[in-house]
């Protein structure tokens, strides 16, 4: 069911995330516009939004009917002016990059209705830095729909100095009327609250394996094959809940001190971007990635995260 007032969204950007957030919301029923540098690249996404919702189809979260409801939804175009002239939702996301967002982000408010909400999907840039180019800092958010956007329900919307209560409130409810599980982050703060919890994880990871604990993939089994599992049904704090806050503080006093506490990247990982290690681009990086690793890898997070979709929505209709 669409939000009063929302009918419209433009997503500008269609890449990786772009064409993902722009399904969901056709899925919810919103008339999508995907805006993009020119029509390959909309082309591409359009076939990106058929092939998520094709897989949906095949493991029963959707029906035939539905698929060509959500593309019926969806349309492109190019031009920028005219795809913005009455858009009632904007969400930019182009490359990550803060200057090169803070123009985007100009030339859109520009070109939009005074009434159009704005938000920018950005993995941790500052609200605050992006906000004066709009014009409008009261009407502008942060919407950070998590990898891969059709399958992950977290949206962290962080709030700016100016940004209005009235645009919180609307973009939550907006979020929640396409599935999503909006959080609100009060206070700009880099990389927001998932963000620098994955890599105050992914320090510990780099210390370790630069001190010779163990291993890249011993990492790597350590996290799937442990507290990976139980973070999908109890969080870190819901834990210490569980286990008892007294034990934790008792943990703490001895543990904390000793966590990695470096405040740049480690000479093991430079060492590693130096090689040409630079990961699955590269066949090469903290472990070595043959043939289709990366793909099979990519698929089977798909159908675990589907999985949670179906878990989610069996919930819901209990």
């Amino acid at each position: 069911m669409t939000v009063e007032g929302i009918r419209k969204v433009l997503v500008v950007g269609s890449g990786l995330m772009g064409h993902g957030i722009g399904q969901v919301f056709a899925q919810a029923g919103y008339a999508v516009t995907l805006n993009d540098l020119d029509d390959e690249r909309l082309q591409r996404a359009v076939e990106g939004i058929r092939r998520n919702l094709t897989l949906f189809v095949d493991e029963a979260l959707i029906t035939p009917a539905e698929l060509a409801n959500a593309m019926a939804n969806v349309s492109t175009d190019a031009d920028l002016a005219r795809a913005a002239r009455d858009a009632d939702l904007v969400v930019e996301a182009t490359f990550e990059n803060l200057e090169s967002k803070r123009a985007v982000l100009r030339r859109i408010s520009d070109l939009c209705p005074e009434r159009t909400l704005l938000a920018s999907n950005t993995s941790g840039l500052s609200v605050n830095a992006m906000a004066p180019a709009t014009g409008r800092a009261d009407r502008f958010v942060v919407a950070h729909f998590w990898n891969p956007p059709h399958l992950i329900p977290l949206v962290e919307v962080v709030r700016g100095d100016q940004t209005a209560e009235s645009t919180v409130s609307r973009m939550v409810e907006v979020l929640r009327s396409i599935g999503k599980a909006p959080v609100v982050v009060q206070k700009d703060v880099l990389g927001f609250v998932g963000n620098r919890l994955q890599y105050a994880l992914f320090r510990e990871a780099l210390g370790l394996v630069q001190n010779g604990v163990c291993t890249a993939e011993d990492i790597d089994t350590v996290v799937k094959m442990s507290f990976g599992r139980r973070l999908t049904t109890a969080g870190p704090l819901e834990t210490a809940d569980i286990n008892g806050t007294d034990l934790f503080y008792s943990i703490s006093q001895y543990l904390f001190p000793d966590l990695d506490n470096s405040t740049g990247p480690h000479e093991f990982f430079k060492r590693l971007i130096a090689e040409g290690r630079t990961g699955v681009k590269a066949g090469h990086g903290f472990r070595d990635w043959p043939g289709d690793r990366a793909e099979r890898i990519r698929q089977n997070r798909d159908r675990e995260l589907i999985r949670w979709l179906k878990v989610d929505r069996a919930t819901k209709d209990e």
